[in-house]
């Protein structure tokens, strides 16, 4: 076995064409591979499916990064002894509040 793994054994098992759509299934609600979930499963392990799905992951790191930007340019602004204009400091502010909803939002389904 010329591969590097920690775990040296590998187990194999034949399942029908339904059986493995429905591991299929219950792996992609995991959003794992399905001998990833049946080897946790094997394990005992108790899973849940993440509350925020993969792209709404993506689209609130994307807004993140985008208010964090602003939050850049803002401190810059103010090291540098510029003023901040009060309604920038707002609007991101309210930039926060709906991200933060749109997330409350998004694990309570």
């Amino acid at each position: 076995m010329g591969e590097n793994r920690k775990e040296n054994r590998q187990v194999k098992f034949r399942v029908s064409d339904d059986e493995f759509e429905r591991l299929e299934q219950m792996a992609k609600e995991f959003q794992m591979s399905v001998p990833s979930f049946c080897k946790r499963k094997a394990q005992g392990a108790r899973l849940r499916p993440p509350k925020v799905d993969r792209e709404g992951a993506f689209e609130i790191a994307r807004q993140l990064r985008a208010i964090g930007n602003n939050v850049n340019q803002l401190s810059k602004r103010a090291n540098e002894g510029k003023a901040i204009p009060h309604l920038e400091l707002q609007g991101i502010q309210k930039e926060l509040h709906a991200l933060w909803q749109q997330f409350n939002e998004a694990i309570q389904k």
